[in-house]
């Protein structure tokens, strides 16, 4: 009898500490980025679309196939994203065509996730329509298209973080790509195979990148950077280098998502 009674006052201190929400980190809160805007600890059904809006997440991108509903899977409170041996599977928050989406404006980004091939956590420009439309201006840098990589992996360099940031992706307007070095960092880490927390703490002032909430590096932003982005996983094959493949189908494991804004 006794040893039920602790087993049900465990359980229950393990169900109440779980419904507590999480805590931001220091940095972050350093930052005053203490409002936990989006939070997905993927313990429930999954809130997704497959080419379809108004859903939480959507699978693909405009560039991809909208991938099988296979691709995404979600078991024991750990989400895991298939890609295909020659192409990408991206789960994005809410973004499914010009007319809006989940987006986001500085704050802070982590999730916790385990690498395995090309994973990727990583922020892309919201304001397509400024592409689609044939309005990427030269002399406006808020016209073009960023991008931040809070985290790409390559399985011939698992100690090595590739953390970039884009000047203007895409290069549209004759404006070309540029990124801020280094952003080929190594680590104390092994990143492929692993699971560790990766986060970006990004103000008008600074991009600061974190592992397991220690700092890596940090740059200074475009002048193009400050422009609503949407939140994306990719699992892929290969490397961020293009190499061979590790794991076939290349997948990328997450256990939680979380961004904390002013």
């Amino acid at each position: 009898m006794r040893r039920m009674v602790i087993a049900f006052v465990f359980a229950l201190a393990i169900s109440r500490a779980q419904a507590q929400p999480p805590s931001p980190p220091a940095q972050a809160s350093e930052a005053g980025f203490s409002n936990l805007v989006f939070d997905e600890e993927f313990q429930g059904p999954l809130d997704i679309g497959f080419g379809n809006p108004g859903h939480k997440w959507n699978a693909g991108l405009w560039w991809d196939k909208v991938p099988p509903p296979c691709a995404i899977h979600l078991s024991n409170g750990i989400l895991t994203i298939t890609g295909s041996v020659n192409n990408h599977t991206d789960l994005c928050t809410q973004y499914h065509d010009a007319s809006g989406g989940t987006y986001f404006l500085g704050g802070y980004f982590e999730a916790r996730i385990r690498c395995t091939d090309w994973s990727a956590f990583w922020l892309f420009c919201a304001d397509r329509p400024f592409v689609w439309d044939g309005l990427v201006l030269a002399s406006n840098p808020l016209t073009w298209t960023n991008e931040i990589d809070i985290i790409e992996t390559d399985p011939q360099t698992p100690t090595t973080a590739y953390l970039t940031l884009h000047k203007n992706t895409s290069g549209d307007a004759g404006v070309p790509d540029q990124f801020r070095e280094p952003h080929i960092i190594p680590t104390p880490f092994t990143l492929v195979g692993q699971w560790h927390t990766y986060g970006l703490l990004w103000t008008q002032a600074a991009i600061i990148w974190y592992i397991d909430n220690q700092e890596i590096t940090s740059a200074p932003p475009f002048l193009s950077t400050w422009q609503p982005v949407q939140l994306i996983l990719t699992a892929s094959p290969g490397g961020v280098n293009g190499g061979a493949s590790t794991v076939l189908p290349p997948t990328s494991q997450v256990r939680w998502v979380r961004v904390w804004e002013k």
